[in-house]
């Protein structure tokens, strides 16, 4: 098993920004993620077709 950590840049601001850095978590282990969250999916995705990940929210 492999131990990632995912560092955040500092901001202007004091803060953390976690929905940036949970963002940034999904798009570079995407696959982990599936395995991990979405188990009984995962052997139904295609992985060797990039994902496209938008970079809108949804209101």
């Amino acid at each position: 098993m492999m131990i990632y950590r995912v560092l955040e840049k500092p901001r202007e601001y004091n803060g953390i920004d976690y929905d940036g850095l949970w963002k940034k978590l999904i798009y570079e282990l995407f696959e982990e993620f599936i395995l991990y969250f979405a188990a009984d999916l995962y052997e139904e995705i295609d992985f060797l077709k990039e994902p496209e990940f938008l970079q809108q929210e949804l209101f």
